[in-house]
């Protein structure tokens, strides 16, 4: 059995043409290649031919004659694949045979590069990519896919952001070994345990359209990542086993390979760098610890997800009605295996994203690469990728956005999505209540701004996002002059007003982004995020001068403040940054006479 699909937009100049096949067997798969083979000079002129090529991990034995076979017959065709547990086909997945698909440019290159890995030199073989991806002219996206389990990918990708934040890149982990034993990616000839296989598209007519859908929400509170085993591996989380994490909220008792076909679809969500990312586990141990599909930092804020089926297939159906109106002539498409653990027989469905648009082929993965608006590129969890190639411009023809139709579910993800959307009805409940109950605990009562603990908070927060970002934040530390002369001179009421009078000035010269309170008595806290030290000293000195020139009741009242700033770098502790500003807020006061700023 095997489907063949042809599309032709007739978009005029430029016609890419993606071809997938689905073959029982190698000897269907040896038949599809010779007839190929003959089907390729009446296509017309190209440029470039990339085959490629998912084999059952069950038929992992054949992939060496798969390989070698279309090294044979089309010595020119680009070759990149690995052995998956499933596979996307014409926009089905499959869960045996070889999928193979043909994607034929009419302009377009395409280069496979083979990505042998080594933990220990995460950071090097990035900076080696990125020297060679930045010279590489007309570059228009990268898809990688990636064979072995917990690659520490991180350092890699952090090198591999600094390319053009216009460049797509896709891909994930085709096989991790955790699943149905330990396969490989490939490329024309080369084959790799641990490592990537990249296909690098280039062209000037080449147009990429990427696009990403979840359907996870989160569930319950924020908890803390509080000890590690290592970047995969969390031990404790709010300073209790994760284990136990599990049998609280969840109910989930046994700690072996049945939990991880339950917990598969009970995800963790991070941040990072303002992007919402998912952690799915992949292996248990007996001490109560559990390995993770991607990195953790210890720290980290995360907080358990679900996944409605209802919101999930509507998710993926925007998908599909944004990838229409781009209409590409092929597709690539990566989905995360725990969606179809928990779709189960409405897996399909979400897939019609993928049936609609154009020719597609991709994999069920094991870890999801995405890459945020920024740039920075991660890999993630539970996410359904689609990646829509053509060749020149769209067609002149009219789109017409269409109603979607009710999504039908079978009963028992009907039942579910039922009893989600109480879950997520009663959750946004807590969810308000609780921000109520947070904004009287976390407030000053007097000036309306933050309280020490919360200012505490923050700065363990801005210490925190510092570690993966470049820009400079900054914190201020504000005292009033002669406060305690202020009170016994004009009464305590009189007192109370300078501190809200300071607040309120304080609150109209910052950002919304930033963050001010009060840290007690009469000394006040801002920090100023992704700011550097000049312009927070040009922020001090406005507030510093609105403060003299504020009207007072008591004209002899007259008020200043010193003030004190540092800034954050990646060592600091809120201990060490809070001395450091407090020493620079007193060297202000006794040191240089007091209504001044000094840097620390």
């Amino acid at each position: 059995m095997y489907y063949l699909f042809v599309f032709a937009f007739g978009r005029g100049v430029h016609d890419m043409k993606h071809i997938p096949y689905l073959c029982d067997d190698i000897n269907e798969f040896v038949r599809i290649v010779d007839e190929f083979a003959n089907m390729l000079p009446g296509l017309g002129k190209y440029s470039s031919v990339l085959a490629t090529i998912f084999v059952d991990i069950k038929r992992k034995k054949d992939a060496p004659r798969v390989i070698s076979k279309m090294r044979e017959t089309l010595p020119n065709v680009k070759i990149i694949g690995g052995t998956v547990s499933a596979n996307i086909t014409a926009g089905v997945i499959n869960y045996y045979g070889i999928s193979v698909t043909f994607s034929v440019f009419e302009e377009s290159t395409v280069e496979v590069l083979p990505v042998y890995w080594d933990d220990n030199n995460s950071e090097e073989i990035g900076k080696e990519l990125l020297n060679r991806l930045s010279h590489t002219e007309q570059l228009v996206a990268i898809g990688m896919y990636t064979s072995g389990f917990v690659l520490d990918v991180v350092p890699f990708f952090k090198e591999l952001s600094q390319l053009p934040s216009d460049i797509i890149f896709f891909g994930g982990v085709v096989d991790d070994g955790t699943v149905d034993g330990q396969g490989f990616v490939f490329t024309d000839n080369d084959i790799i345990y641990r490592g990537h296989v990249m296909m690098v598209l280039k062209g000037r007519s080449l147009q990429v359209n990427v696009g990403y859908s979840s359907g996870w929400r989160p569930l319950g509170k924020v908890m803390t990542v509080t000890r590690l085993k290592d970047q995969h591996t969390i031990c404790e989380i709010d300073d209790i086993p994760v284990k136990f994490i599990y049998e609280k909220y969840l109910g989930m008792s046994k700690w072996d390979e049945d939990f991880l076909q339950e917990a598969v679809v009970f995800p963790f969500s991070v941040m990072r760098n303002g992007t919402s990312l998912a952690r799915l586990p992949r292996t248990v141990s007996a001490d109560g610890s559990a390995c993770y599909g991607a990195d953790f930092i210890l720290g980290d804020k995360v907080r358990l997800c679900y996944g409605d089926p209802e919101v999930i297939i509507y998710e993926a159906r925007c998908l599909q009605q944004d990838m229409t109106r781009f209409q590409p002539e092929g597709c690539f498409a990566v989905s995360c295996w725990a969606r179809q653990v928990l779709l189960h027989k409405d897996v399909n469905k979400e897939l019609e994203a993928c049936r609609k648009t154009a020719p597609s082929t991709g994999i069920y993965a094991l870890g999801e690469y995405t890459r945020s608006q920024s740039g920075d590129i991660f890999i993630n969890n539970m996410c359904l990728s689609i990646i829509g190639l053509r060749e020149g411009g769209a067609s002149t023809s009219f789109y017409e956005s269409k109603t979607m139709e009710p999504i039908r579910l079978e009963r028992r993800n009907g039942i579910l999505s039922h009893l989600m959307h109480f879950v997520q009805a009663v959750s946004s409940e807590l969810e308000e209540s609780n921000r109520r109950l947070k904004a009287l605990a976390n407030t000053d009562f007097l000036t309306n701004l933050m309280n020490r603990g919360e200012l505490e908070t923050e700065m363990e927060n801005v210490i925190y996002d510092g570690k993966f970002s470049e820009s400079t934040s900054t914190v201020l530390m504000l005292d009033i002059d002669n406060f305690k002369q202020i009170n016994d001179t004009f009464g305590h009421d009189v007192g109370d007003q300078v501190l809200k009078s300071v607040a309120e000035i304080i609150r109209q010269n910052i950002r919304t982004s930033d963050r001010a309170g009060r840290w007690g008595g009469d000394e006040f806290i801002i920090i100023f995020n992704r700011t550097d030290i000049e312009e927070a000293r040009h922020i001090a000195v406005r507030i510093r001068e609105k403060i003299m020139n504020m009207a007072m009741e008591y004209d002899t009242c007259h008020i200043t403040v010193s003030i004190g700033i540092t800034e954050v770098t990646k060592d600091d502790t809120v201990l060490s940054m809070f001395q450091r500003v407090d020493t620079a807020m007193y060297k202000s006061k006794n040191q240089n006479g007091k209504n001044s700023i000094t840097v620390a």
